[in-house]
């Protein structure tokens, strides 16, 4: 008889993750091991829980789900990991993808999708909706300047607007969002690519062809 694939569900949202173990308990050969409130949480907890598959969502408190994928490999080298994401963009793929990630499920598609991607990843193969994997196709095929930085698209309007010489209430008039949104966009697209000044940010603009 096949074991039971292990589970573990992590998530800050308490309901959401209540949802997905009732979800889960029902499918047959599905055991949910262990769930966890947040990335560091989910650290503490996953290697002694052993789990096959590690269902994570990306938008966490703190250390979010793209950087906590190397540090849950570490700890759990035989697990699989599969996003939970709100955010349906190629970004976000490429992104979880690249970092080590296995599988994406947007959670307007969990109970149509997820079932199939923890069969899928258990199998050792890579599973995203193919709208997005679509878009990832493209994206790849187009060059994008931010496909190996893993900026996400508003990340990029933001980079490019600053190196452009747009201030902070210029760029949130220009995309719909308050100035300190523009500022959260900013230090997470500097830290990404390991620039700490604007100066910085608008020689690596320049050198990857955003601005003239």
């Amino acid at each position: 008889m096949t074991s039971p694939l292990r589970l573990f569900v992590v998530d800050d949202h308490a309901i959401l993750r209540a949802g997905v173990r009732l979800l889960l308990e029902d499918e047959v050969g599905f055991d949910v091991v262990g769930e966890a409130g947040s990335a560091e949480e989910a650290l503490e907890r996953v290697s002694a829980a052993g789990p096959d598959v590690v269902l994570l969502d990306l938008s966490l408190p703190g250390m979010n789900g793209i950087e906590a994928v190397a540090l849950l490999r570490e700890r759990a080298p035989d697990a699989r990991l599969v996003a939970l994401s709100m955010h349906e963009d190629a970004e976000y793929v490429h992104a979880f993808l690249e970092a080590g990630g296995s599988g994406y499920v947007p959670k307007t598609s969990v109970e149509t999708d997820l079932v199939d991607a923890i069969r899928a990843v258990a199998r050792g193969e890579y599973y995203a909706p193919a709208r997005l994997l679509a878009d990832v196709a493209r994206a790849m095929a187009n060059g994008d300047p931010f496909q190996h930085a893993t900026l996400t698209r508003r990340e990029g309007e933001v980079v490019t607007q600053i190196a452009q010489g747009a201030t902070y209430r210029e760029i949130a008039a220009q995309l719909g969002i308050s100035e300190k949104t523009v500022a959260t966009y900013r230090e997470r697209a500097s830290e990404k690519l390991g620039v700490r000044t604007r100066a910085e940010l608008v020689r690596w603009a320049l050198e990857h062809g955003l601005v003239d």
